[in-house]
This record gives structure tokens, sequence and C-alpha cells, in this order.
């Protein structure tokens, strides 16, 4: 065995530490991120990627066609990005928040899971198949009922480019298809099997480098705003994990632990860089989709020992 592959399974053996300590690495790179920033759709694919190349496509595609496959599917993605984003609103609206945190809210649960909720899934033993079914179909329905949300509950304040979001969602999702299945032919799934946590490993790598666009200009709004940085931190990190932990309960009542906990990471964890990309510029939701990050990269730590796959089947 290599040292390269013995570093990459440990790393895999160690993925949800290494997701933590280099979240904060990520932050001492800002001129980096600058630099890569107009490259965040490439690195949005290759996270989908990434998690893609473990499971095996085909016979996905064919298991995922079934009726009640498709019924269930449909109905959590318009759950995901219809419900949530209209419940999320009204609270809101009830507790009196900022316009410009219930915009950022709205915006980042119209949106779909993140590319990367299989690969979570698979780092904490949970179903990842239905993750990977969810955040696919939620990705192609979102440039058309995403929004259209965004209009309902915003009104005409907000301008989002549908055809953009559309073609940008489009390019990840067939580009990251693509590039898992030439990975998974060359290298072959026996293989990429055997040594699971080297890519486990390579998952948690490439969801750092993830980080860098992300993170640009977070640590200079952070010391010009301090204590706007501190509430939207506390936003982000109750909306998510509070989201989580109520998705996982009430699916744990009708199915195994290990789709349960899959569908809680699907419910907090969404591609929020989406709609940063197509949404109009506004510095509150820029600061709002980095700090997301820290609960979405805590997850795998923070959830392990509540998302207990106890009865894991495959979905």
């Amino acid at each position: 065995m290599t040292a390269a592959l013995r570093a990459l399974e440990w790393l895999g053996r160690n993925a949800r530490w290494t997701l933590v300590v280099g979240m904060f690495a990520a932050l001492l790179f800002q001129d980096a991120g600058a630099a890569l920033r107009p490259a965040l759709p490439f690195f949005v694919a290759m996270v989908f990627a990434l998690a893609m190349m473990r499971i095996d496509l085909p016979t996905l595609a064919r298991n995922a066609l079934s009726p009640g496959r498709i019924l269930r599917t449909l109905g959590l993605s318009f759950g995901l990005i219809v419900a949530t984003p209209v419940l999320l609103h009204m609270i809101a609206s009830a507790l009196g928040l900022p316009d410009d945190m219930r915009m950022a809210l709205v915006y980042a649960h119209a949106a779909p899971p993140i590319a990367s909720a299989a690969g979570l899934c698979l780092m904490m033993g949970l179903d990842a198949i239905i993750a990977l079914e969810v955040a696919i179909v939620a990705s192609l329905i979102t440039p058309f009922i995403g929004p259209l949300v965004v209009l309902f509950l915003l009104g005409d304040t907000v301008a989002l480019d549908g055809w953009r979001l559309a073609g940008q969602l489009a390019l990840i999702v067939m580009g990251g298809t693509l590039a898992a299945m030439a990975v998974r032919r060359t290298v072959g799934a026996a293989r990429i099997e055997r040594h699971r946590l080297a890519f486990d490993g390579i998952t948690a790598l490439g969801m750092l480098v993830f980080l860098l666009p992300v993170f640009d200009g977070v640590v200079e709004t952070t010391r010009r705003a301090p204590l706007l940085a501190l509430g939207v931190l506390a936003l982000v990190t109750v909306t998510n994990f509070g989201l989580q932990l109520l998705a996982y309960r009430a699916a744990q009542r009708r199915t195994t632990d290990g789709i349960a906990g899959a569908v809680g990471i699907l419910w907090g964890n969404r591609n929020v860089t989406l709609f940063l990309a197509a949404a109009p510029e506004n510095p509150l939701f820029s600061l709002f989709v980095a700090l997301y990050q820290f609960p979405m990269y805590f997850t795998p730590l923070a959830m392990k020992t509540l998302f207990r796959p106890r009865q894991f089947t495959r979905s």
C-alpha cells in the first residue's frame, strides 16, 4: 500500500474530524478563494461526482423508476423546496426577522440538497441511495419550481434568472454524472469498494477544496460586522440542525434509521451556492452562504450519534 493511499484511508477513517479541522484551515486561504470563485460551479459538480462514483448508477436508475420510488422521491423533493421555505418564511415573519434574513432563509431552502449529501451518508453509514435519488431529482426541478417559490414568498423585489440557474444545474448534474461514470469504469467497482475508506478521504478533501471559493471575503465581513456574523451563524446553525432532527424524527416513524438519517441530512443541508450564483448580489446572503458551511461540515460529527443506523437496509 502506497503512502498516498494510506494517507487517504486515514483521512477517510477520520473524515468527521477532517471536515471540521479543514473547514477552519480553509479560512486562512482568502486569496485562493477569490481566485477560485469563478470556478464554483465546477467544484459543486466535483463533489457531486465524488459521491456518485461510489454507487452503481445503472442499477440505481432501474430501481428509481418504479412507481413507488418515483412518488417517494417527488414527494420528498417538493417537501424540500416548496413546503420547507414556505414554513420557514411564516416562522421568520412571526418572529419579526429582518427582510434580508427572511430572504436568505427562503433562498437557502428553495434550493435542493447539497451535491455531497450521498457522500456524507456514506461517511456516516446511512442510506446513500435515497440521498442521491432525491438530490438529483430536486436539483432537476429546482430551476422550474425554486424561482416561483421565491417570487411567491418575497414578491417582485427579487429577480432570479431561471434560465441561467437551469443551465448551471444541468451542467453540474450532467458533468458530475459523466465524470462519475468515467471514474467508475476506469477504476472498477470492486476496487472502489475495496478502498472505500480512501474514497471517503478523497470526498472529504474535495469538500474542503470546494470551501475555498465559498469562503471568499467572509473573514473581512466578519471583522467589519462581528455581531451580524454571530447572528447569522446562530440562524444557520439552529435552522440546519433543527431541520435535520425534525426530518429524522418524522421519517423514523415510517422507515429504517438508515433512511431516516439520510432524510435528515437532505432536509438540513442545501446547495445554497446555486442561488448565490443566480440571485442578485446581496452581502448578507453571501455571508449566510459562507457561515452555512459550518453546521453542514459539522454534520457528520454532530449527528453521527443521533442518526444511528440500527436497522439500516438499502432503500
